[in-house]
């Protein structure tokens, strides 16, 4: 029989918003996650643009 192992991240991010949700906090529009991807998503961007400009 299997075990079932859930990603350590996303329990800690759901046992946060759970706990601000019941402190009565605004949940985020943006989980840690989609703030780090859109960095990146930035940085790639600035570095084609980077490459585009010496070439």
């Amino acid at each position: 029989m299997t075990r079932f192992y859930p990603n350590r991240d996303y329990i800690a991010q759901r046992a946060e918003l759970r706990a601000n949700e019941l402190a009565g906090k605004p949940l985020p529009r943006s989980s840690a996650q989609d703030i780090r991807k859109a960095a990146a998503r930035r940085e790639i961007e600035n570095r084609r643009i980077e490459k585009e400009a010496r070439a």
